[in-house]
């Protein structure tokens, strides 16, 4: 009977069986990753995430995001969970439960020498930096700004340049360019120097035709680049999209009032000129730009364009007429009119042909506008060359 009743005892549940939860101990989920371990140091620091006697302490959730972080940059391991978004909210809640302590935390190498919690972070955080430059010298943009983003998201309690710089490159080449922009801006936000990621948010915005954004941008990196050229014709330009001809003005004014002898400001004030329909104004900036800088392209090629109007004027006119025979005569004297007028401006394109034009764009516009002319003054042997020098940046007949 005694044995019996024992039997009973022991299976009647909820009582003398029932065992108290085991404490989970952090350093050995720390001991079995360094012993590449990773599941049994992922299920040990997640059990101590959520016993009453470790889920208070920072120290827990540091461990945590260390591990996370090390399974995420390591070859070895592979998981479908957000291992870097779950790190880094492990980071935040360590440096929340610190009390301003967290730089204290540490770990052990397999050595037994002490790594800080800042040197930890960094570790971990070059390991996205490496992960996302191989992919992106792969070409690999997508892959690489997962990284990238990654990373980001890693030392969000501690920013890096490096990596926002290189989110923005790779989201460029990703095709995502608000991304890019934000990435950029963010990067001068936190004290980027770098000039080519300071400038392309505003470059970007400029050529998506977001005036507001080019200018605030352009305007905003301008205090910290305030003689970059292209910086100051996206702001001007975008000024004169947006309407705003007073401002525009008033800045040129304070530019070259500051400077008269910046060629840059007066050409601008040529290009405000121009969009004022002050034609003669204009002209006259332009030639005193070149006094300044003569081998200002925009200017050479801005100041034929002064010639050109008037060409398109004529051309207009005589595209006007009809085919009586007094129009016959009419349009013969608008030709020659023409001629004269083309053999006046071909000099100014030719000496901007001689120049370095600042993309390949704008050369290809300077030789169609120079293959024009030459047709009207029927000049075959120039027209040629022009036609084989535009074959040779790919523009075919």
């Amino acid at each position: 009977m005694k044995k019996i009743a024992v039997l009973l005892f022991l299976i009647i549940p909820g009582m003398v069986l029932a065992q108290k939860e085991a404490k989970p101990n952090i350093n050995k989920a720390i001991t079995a990753l360094k012993n590449g371990k990773f599941e049994e140091a992922k299920s040990t620091i997640d059990a101590a995430t959520t016993y009453e006697k470790t889920m208070t302490d920072g120290k827990t959730w540091f461990y945590r995001a260390v591990i996370y972080g090390a399974l995420d940059t390591t070859t070895s391991y592979t998981s479908t969970e957000n291992l870097a978004g779950i790190a880094a909210e492990s980071l935040k809640k360590a440096d929340e439960l610190s009390n301003g302590k967290s730089s204290a935390y540490f770990v052990q190498d397999k050595a037994g020498n002490m790594v800080l919690y800042d040197q930890v972070i960094n570790l971990i955080g070059n390991a996205y930096l490496v992960k996302g430059d191989k992919a992106f010298s792969a070409e690999d943009f997508k892959g690489a700004l997962k990284q990238f983003e990654k990373g980001i998201a890693f030392k969000a309690n501690k920013p890096d340049t490096t990596f926002y710089e290189y989110a923005g490159y790779a989201a460029y080449n990703s095709e995502e360019r608000q991304k890019a922009m934000d990435f950029l801006t963010k990067y001068a936000d936190l004290g980027g120097r770098r000039t080519q990621a300071l400038t392309m948010p505003a470059l970007l915005a400029y050529e998506d035709q977001n005036f507001e954004a080019a200018l605030t941008s352009a305007q905003k990196v301008l205090k910290i680049l305030p003689n970059h050229k292209d910086l100051k014709a996206v702001e001007l330009n975008s000024l004169i999209q947006l309407k705003r001809y007073d401002e525009a003005a008033k800045n040129l004014e304070v530019a070259v009032k500051a400077n008269p002898n910046d060629a840059q400001s007066i050409y601008l004030l040529g290009v405000l000129n121009t969009e004022l329909k002050k034609l003669e104004d204009a002209k006259a900036n332009f030639e005193a730009a070149l006094k300044i800088q003569p081998d200002f392209f925009d200017a050479q090629f801005n100041l034929a364009n002064y010639f050109l109007i008037e060409i398109d004027k004529t051309t207009q006119d005589i595209n006007a007429l009809g085919i009586s025979s007094a129009n016959a005569k009419k349009k013969q004297e608008l030709v020659q009119k023409r001629v004269k007028q083309s053999e006046a401006a071909i000099p100014y394109l030719e000496k901007a042909e001689k120049m370095k034009a600042p993309s390949q764009d704008a050369e290809i516009e300077l030789l169609h506008k120079l293959s024009l002319l030459y047709y009207y003054i029927a000049d075959d042997k120039n027209n040629e060359r022009v036609a084989k020098k535009l074959k040779a940046l790919g523009v075919e007949d």
